[in-house]
């Protein structure tokens, strides 16, 4: 038992040698100045691990180690097995215990094998399962159990592979489906960091892909273990196991695809994938089906007004929003980004099988988490949620024939959801109208066919950026102008032009009126700014014959915010710093259209003299600065070298 203990204790150096050899690489690495004599041991780069470091002192004995690791968890399965399977137990006992010790033995292997199991998945994806058993260096005489199996030389790579992910899923998969509840919990995330471990690991992720009756076995079980194990911290790592097993067959499925190109049978990709063409999506042997109902688990354990039956209760109590603390913040972002992914495993029809139920859950994620900071900072779930409809609204299914009816109606009823969403409700005062405001140019910009000429939905997003404009805070107006400006820029004009003749007079009107109220922090300024750029994009945009209407709306709204030369120095800076943003854009702007510039000024006099006023303003004030540093007297350095020693 001993043996047991001390291998446990390797393998937990290994796990924490291989922790700081991770962090350690993942520094950028530092300058190393060679004139320097003194400098600290951590200038010599970050990518460079310190001398006393522990990897190089687990590495020499790697070789050793991980066979008798391996021949630890070999027993750890065979002890596990049920009564029934007793007599396939080798009647010379283990590499660690004999038949007259079975029975304490069990006890040291429970404690052991989490640990041990995590080493061998490091051990195992850092050299991608190239090394062999049979290569391994012969252990220590005093160490070398008997009864180690020895590795058949007639096996081959893919047959060694197998064994070994066959015997750690096995051993996870047994425990994770019944962890005893005296287990703690750093069992079980060994475990999980084990299983992602594995799956990192390119040969494992193609087994796994092409065995899918073994990924879905794997999510129920996770899912199972939800249900029994509730801290957050074994949760995110759950969500790293089914990411991975996701990935795994994304690369599968984009390799299939990749050789259907090569065979030039375009006509059978959209039918790729789950679902086929019927888009049917068998329980216990779909994948996507075994990953969205643990999905759908963890949203509705973090958010519970996503599921719809309890809002059909009649005790039903509508839930006010609240803000996630930061463990179930992430942990909601991580399954929103899994859940945007799903339908990319799917074929045409089985993506629009499960679409509805993922856009549903990704703006109700949107709608419950899009909460004000004092920040202004998003919050990861909200981040998520954005990045998951665009990840939908570019994937290829939208240029797929045979279902372009169902996929339009799908994103315009996605669209009108935000928008419901988005309205002002007073059961939700602390509603983050921005991050509910930047999902409509998601959609406005990436599924522009699909919306264009769709008058409601037209209407309520002009509606929501209006409201915006006239918003009290400054931060949601500077949002809204660059959200619009993205809108204005679209290259399908049909879709820009009705919210251009929509919102710019309103933008004008807005700006115009900052001449009587002028900014007096820095976020009002910002918005102010942001209105500007959004205005002169207009006149780059407009044709040359409208030049000239256009720079009549842009000019004289630039010179409203020019302060007097003799107010100047006198202003806040605020404001100070408006009038040189208003300098700056028309002292660019004449150059770029001379003619129609002069003939905006020249209708209008007082408009050149209050331009010329300030340009000579600005001159004088250059002149003076650079007056004043010439007058400076040069100020004679220190001696870089100070003698210790006075000679006089």
């Amino acid at each position: 038992m001993e043996k047991l203990a001390v291998l446990k204790a390797w393998a937990e150096v290994y796990v924490v040698a291989m922790k700081v050899k991770k962090e350690a690489e993942s520094k950028p690495a530092k300058v190393v100045r060679s004139g320097d004599e003194d400098e600290d041991e951590e200038d010599l780069g970050a990518d460079v691990l310190p001398p006393d470091s522990l990897i190089t002192l687990v590495q020499p004995e790697l070789p050793t180690l991980s066979r008798l690791w391996l021949a630890m968890l070999r027993d750890y399965a065979l002890l596990t097995l049920p009564a029934e399977f007793s007599s396939q137990l080798p009647p010379e006992g283990g590499a660690f215990y004999t038949p007259e010790t079975i029975d304490t033995a069990r006890h040291h292997y429970r404690s052991s094998w989490a640990p041990v199991l995590h080493a061998v998945a490091l051990w195992l994806n850092s050299n991608g399962f190239t090394a062999t058993e049979d290569q391994d260096e012969v252990s220590p005489a005093s160490f070398k159990p008997s009864n180690v199996p020895q590795a058949s030389t007639t096996k081959t790579f893919e047959e060694s592979v197998k064994d070994k992910l066959h015997l750690m899923l096995g051993v996870s998969i047994e425990f994770l489906c019944f962890p005893r509840p005296e287990e703690p919990i750093e069992h079980v995330i060994s475990c999980l960091q084990a299983l992602c471990t594995l799956l990192e690991t390119p040969c494992v992720k193609k087994h796994i892909a092409e065995d899918q009756l073994l990924a879905v076995e794997l999510l129920n079980v996770l899912h199972r273990l939800l249900l029994t194990r509730d801290p957050p911290a074994v949760q995110l790592h759950v969500t790293a196991v089914v990411q991975e097993t996701i990935r795994a067959a994304q690369d599968h499925l984009q390799q299939q695809r990749a050789n259907k190109d090569e065979e030039s049978e375009k006509d059978s990709q959209s039918s790729l994938g789950e679902g086929g063409e019927t888009g049917e999506l068998v329980p216990g042997k779909s994948l996507v089906y075994a990953t969205m109902e643990l999905l759908v688990f963890i949203l509705v354990r973090h958010l519970p007004q996503l599921n719809s039956r309890v809002k059909e209760s009649p005790s039903h109590v509508p839930l006010r929003p609240q803000r996630l603390s930061e463990e179930s913040a992430r942990l909601v972002a991580n399954t929103v980004s899994i859940l945007a992914e799903l339908p990319l495993l799917c074929s045409a029809a089985g993506g629009m099988t499960i679409l509805p139920t993922v856009l549903f859950l990704i703006t109700g994620v949107l709608r419950d988490t899009a909460i004000k900071t004092p920040d202004n900072s998003v919050p990861l779930p909200v981040a998520a949620a954005l990045q998951g409809i665009k990840v939908i609204l570019t994937s290829p299914m939208a240029r797929v024939e045979s279902i372009q009816t169902r996929w339009t109606a799908l994103v315009r009823s996605s669209l009108a959801s935000v928008l419901e969403y988005s309205q002002p409700d007073e059961s939700r005062p602390d509603m983050d109208e921005v991050s509910m405001l930047t999902a409509i140019p998601l959609f406005l910009l990436s599924a522009s066919n699909e919306l264009v000429g769709v008058v409601v939905l037209q209407k309520g997003c002009i509606d929501r950026f209006r409201n915006a404009l006239n918003s009290s805070d400054p931060w949601v107006q500077a949002r809204c102008y660059q959200l619009l400006l993205s809108v204005f820029q679209h290259s399908n004009r049909a879709l820009s032009t009705p919210y251009i003749h929509a919102l710019a007079p309103l933008m004008v009107e807005k700006l115009k009126a900052v001449e009587r109220s002028r900014p007096g922090s820095a976020a009002e300024l910002q918005a102010v700014q942001e209105g500007i750029r959004v205005l002169e994009n207009l006149v780059s945009m407009g044709e040359e014959k409208n030049r000239v209407q256009l720079l009549a709306l842009l000019v004289p709204t630039l010179i409203s915010y020019l302060l007097d030369e003799n107010a100047i120095s006198s202003a806040p800076q605020v404001s100070r710093s408006l009038h040189d943003f208003a300098l700056q854009n028309l002292m660019r702007i004449g150059p770029l259209y001379p003619a129609a510039f002069k003939t905006v000024i020249g209708a209008a006099p007082e408009l050149k003299t209050r331009l010329e006023s300030a340009i000579r303003a600005n001159q004088a004030s250059s002149k003076a600065k650079a007056a004043a540093r010439q007058a400076q007297p040069a100020v004679q350095a220190a001696p870089t070298i100070k003698l210790k020693t006075s000679f006089f």
